[in-house]
Formats: C-alpha cells, sequence, structure tokens
C-alpha cells in the first residue's frame, strides 16, 4: 500500500478543496454546461393535390417524403382533389416508393365516376408497387381530414393546397361526426395554424386559372365567403413560371425513380422541362424551407374574386388581417429556389 505523509495529505486535501471551489465558481463541467439543442419537432402537414397531368404535384410528392424521412416534415395524409380513379394509386405508389406506404391517401368525393384526365397515373401505378388499388379502397377526403385533425394537438397542423378547392371547402362545411364533435370551420379554427394556397396571380389577378377551374363553385364559396378561420398564404404562379427543374433526372436516377417515370412521360429524357413547377415553392414556403427566398406580401389584404371570376389581391380586408401572397424578387432568390428542388427531387430516401 502507498503511504502519504502528513504534509502530502494536508497537500492533496488543499488540491481538493481548490478544485471544488473552482468547480463551484465555473458551475457545471463543460459537457453539462454545453447548452443542448433540442430538436424541433416535425411540422405536421396536410397535402391537398391534383396530382394526375402535371409536372409540380408528383415534385411535392417526391420533396415531402424526402423531408419526411430525414424528420423535418410529418406528412399526416395526402388529399387528391380530382376525380382520377386511379389518382390515389399513383400518390400510394409515389409513398411506397420512398417508404412511405402507411402516409393516409384520401379520395375527393365522386372520384368513382373516373371525369378527369389521368396524365401520368397510371404509368406511376403500373411501374411501382402500391397497395391502394383505386378510390373505392380510400376514405372519403373531408371524411379522412376530420379523422386526422381531430387527432392532432390544438393550433398544430398546416395544409397545403396545391389544386382545386373541393376538399377544403368540403372540410370548412362539413358537419360533426369522423372522430369530432365540431363543425367543420370549427375544427380548422381548433386545429390549423394555416392554409398555404398555390393559385392566381397577384395582386393584378386574372381570369380562373388551373385549380380554380378544377372547382370554380368550391373556389368561389371560399374565398368568397371569407369563412376560412385561419390565415391564407397564397403562392401564385409568379415563383412557378421561372421553376424550371428536374433536368437532370434522367441522367441520375434510376428507371424506376418515381420522379424518373413522371418526367420521362410528361417531357421525355433527353429534354428539357416543359413547364415550370408552380406546386413546390408553395410546398417550400408553406413549409418554411429556404424562407429567405420568399417576400411576404399584401398583408392586411386578402384574395377576393375578381369580375372574371379570377382572384385578385384586395389592399384593405379587414376581416383577413393575417392573409397575406409569397413572391421570390430577384433572379438570386429563384435560383437558390430552383437548385433546392433539383437537390430534393434527386434523392430517393426509403426508410430504415
Amino acid at each position: 500500500m502507498m503511504r502519504i505523509s502528513r504534509h502530502g495529505r494536508r497537500g492533496l486535501w488543499l488540491l481538493v478543496v481548490a478544485v471544488t471551489m473552482v468547480g463551484a465558481a465555473l458551475g457545471p463541467s463543460a459537457a453539462s454546461a454545453a447548452p443542448t439543442k433540442k430538436k424541433s419537432a416535425p411540422l405536421r402537414v396536410i397535402i391537398d393535390t391534383d396530382l394526375s397531368r402535371w409536372w409540380d404535384d408528383a415534385t411535392v410528392m417526391g420533396i415531402a417524403n424526402v423531408l419526411q424521412q430525414r424528420g423535418v416534415i410529418k406528412v399526416l395524409g395526402i388529399m387528391s382533389n380530382v376525380p382520377n380513379d386511379k389518382a390515389v394509386a399513383a400518390i400510394d405508389a409515389i409513398d411506397t416508393a420512398y417508404g412511405h406506404g402507411d402516409i393516409p391517401v384520401g379520395a375527393v368525393k365522386g372520384s368513382e365516376a373516373d371525369t378527369f384526365q389521368h396524365g401520368y397515373t397510371d404509368a406511376v401505378a403500373a411501374a411501382l408497387p402500391h397497395d391502394i388499388k383505386s378510390s373505392a379502397d380510400a376514405p372519403n377526403a373531408v371524411d379522412l381530414y376530420r379523422r386526422l385533425l381531430a387527432k392532432q394537438p390544438n393550433h398544430s397542423v398546416t395544409i397545403i393546397s396545391i389544386g382545386g378547392f373541393t376538399n377544403i371547402d368540403g372540410l370548412l362545411n362539413s358537419k360533426r361526426g369522423q372522430g369530432s364533435k365540431l363543425s367543420g370551420r370549427d375544427l380548422i379554427e381548433k386545429k390549423v395554424t394555416r392554409l398555404v394556397q398555390q393559385e392566381g396571380f397577384f395582386p393584378t389577378g386574372g381570369p380562373p386559372f388551373t385549380n380554380q377551374k378544377i372547382d370554380l363553385a368550391a373556389a368561389a364559396d371560399l374565398v368568397g365567403s371569407g369563412r376560412w378561420p385561419t390565415p391564407i398564404a397564397w403562392v401564385d404562379g409568379q415563383p412557378g413560371i421561372a421553376a424550371k427543374v428536374g433536368a437532370a433526372i434522367c441522367t441520375t436516377d434510376d428507371a424506376k425513380h418515381p420522379m424518373r417515370i413522371v418526367f420521362d412521360f410528361l417531357f421525355h429524357c433527353g429534354s428539357a422541362p416543359g413547364d415550370g413547377d408552380w406546386d413546390a415553392p408553395t410546398f417550400l414556403y408553406g413549409i418554411g424551407d429556404i424562407a429567405d427566398a420568399f417576400t411576404e406580401l399584401g398583408q392586411g389584404g386578402s384574395a377576393v374574386i375578381n369580375e372574371k371570376g379570377g382572384l385578385t389581391w384586395q389592399d384593405a380586408t379587414p376581416t383577413r388581417p393575417h392573409d397575406l401572397y409569397v413572391h421570390v424578387d430577384n433572379q438570386q432568390n429563384q435560383d437558390t429556389l430552383n437548385n433546392r428542388i433539383d437537390e430534393l427531387l434527386l434523392v430517393k430516401e426509403r426508410a430504415s
């Protein structure tokens, strides 16, 4: 056994005291004192889409799946808002390709009539595995909205609508049931933080564009009645026209990549994108991605139905003081946005 002299013991005791006093003065150790950055909870999102014919809806499905895998968002559900009987199958096929085949999918009322052009949906469904074969396998979108919202914390859900207004107007006018005793308006007010809608050209406006034309009556009711209870952010076509994205998909992604399947069907591999991506900017703005690329305008006003039946921005509408519209105000920001979309389109992440 090693022995320590009396003087040695006294020196050791003084050293312990000194270390203890310094520790008390400095507080916790460096390891324990280092601030722990709390990881923010994923943003809860419901997507309402007219995925069927247009490139931009498919890009949002791809981006949403990538960001869900990374823990940035939680996609609570995806709603089809066009009466294409196979649209829900294509949505489920894309989700499954990214490893998220458990995302609930809702079909717009009347989907079984199958009156909407299929576009690329059949090609996607034929190429990729999926469980939902047609709208008969999917719940009614408004019913699914109500069930999903009823389970969420208050003021926690962002609805991102990149298509027609049928489902969201149906939700607004829905009656109690499907997991909630609240009316549609009250359920939205309690559970939703805001609606982000892709549509229009602001502030001057114009005639009805694609999303409005899918269901003019629903668009007129939602906009004209002023009854939607949360703030609405409108991302119009201005940033979308300049978002020509996806050119590298066919040289980078394999033939079974869902984004390549859609791109090749619409534009053919070897060609440049033949259409701007109106919806991906809306989605990225809605979830707060690259926020510095966007400029928020029109605060204190709101969208109104104009004499052509389209949308115009009215500057002074005190009943909707928290609405706004969104632009990208310079080429540098547009380039940043386009590069971000392309980056996310080239990824095919799967659940571990």
